[in-house]
């Protein structure tokens, strides 16, 4: 079940795509791939332009959106515009939009809602088994692991290692900047894991790190918002969050919602191993005089 369903609304296009792809036939497949390919300009084209480039009919293509489940061509456009419109507006773009006059206490209303349904959606869109394997990945002993998030995705990667390295050994947060990532990765092995955290507007050097991951055999977990994201090629596990905001910046209550699920579920698995690291933590703070109490 894809996370629209789940919450009562129509699947996106890219999630109708996903659900449906078993079913077509082989010139809709070529469609498919030129507007996977080039979205999402593609799918803003008219359906003579999209024949064209695919070397197909007209009515090939829109027989394709109806299989999909819409009711007119126009239909795939418009959803497209408003996903492109929330998705690669950057904040100061967003900014320049004319606000409305809203209280506080209505604002605070709807980003309770808005929080609500990011949560919904994150978690109805990370199927159990996709958890699982992200999880037994993890706990699966093999070389080290290695934490990569660049600016607003930063703290969540911070999240991850901190609370990772109470369950596991070896669990490195890889340093911003081109020259200090390529320093810290000469010793990687293919036995080595990489938790990629990337939220539009992508990271190049995130993308570089997964890229290089795959290219050397290793394996790579993705924390993105889109199926859409440049890390997604890379990834050998894939879990999506949803960023909606009633502000000009993403919000990131789902992405700490969702990796504080993964480390617990990792704690719960190494409980035994966690509790005599954690006894050893204490003794260290006291040493270095961690904490004020």
């Amino acid at each position: 079940m894809t996370a629209t369903a789940a919450r009562g609304k129509p699947p996106t296009l890219l999630e109708r795509l996903e659900i449906g792809h078993g079913t077509l036939t082989a010139s809709e497949t070529e469609i498919v791939q030129y507007l996977l390919a080039h979205y999402p300009q593609s799918c803003l084209d008219s359906a003579s332009a999209m024949a064209r480039a695919t070397g197909v009919s007209p009515a090939t293509v829109v027989r394709l959106f109806s299989k999909l489940g819409y009711a007119r061509f126009q239909d795939v456009q418009r959803e497209v515009r408003g996903e492109v419109s929330r998705k690669l507006n950057s904040p100061a773009e967003r900014a320049r939009l004319p606000e409305d006059d809203a209280s506080l206490v209505q604002v605070a209303a709807r980003t309770l809602e808005t929080e609500i349904e990011n949560l919904r959606a994150t978690y109805a869109a990370a199927a159990p088994e996709q958890v699982e394997a992200v999880v037994a990945r993890l706990c699966a002993g093999r070389g080290r692991i290695y934490v990569i998030g660049e600016k607003n995705s930063y703290p969540i990667a911070c999240y991850i290692q901190a609370h990772l390295n109470f369950c596991l050994p070896d669990v490195v947060l890889l340093d911003t900047g081109e020259a200090r990532i390529a320093d810290r990765l000469l010793w990687s092995t293919p036995d080595d894991l990489l938790i990629g955290i990337s939220i539009r507007r992508y990271s190049p050097n995130t993308t570089r790190a997964a890229a290089h991951w795959r290219e050397r055999g290793g394996d790579v977990i993705a924390l993105t918002d889109s199926p859409l994201s440049p890390l997604c090629p890379h990834a050998t596990h894939r879990l999506l969050i949803e960023t909606r905001s009633q502000s000009v910046f993403d919000s990131f209550t789902a992405a700490m919602s969702l990796s504080g699920l993964i480390v617990g579920a990792v704690a719960r698995r190494r409980r035994e191993a966690m509790l005599d690291v954690l006894r050893r933590g204490e003794q260290l703070y006291a040493t270095f005089g961690t904490f004020l109490g």
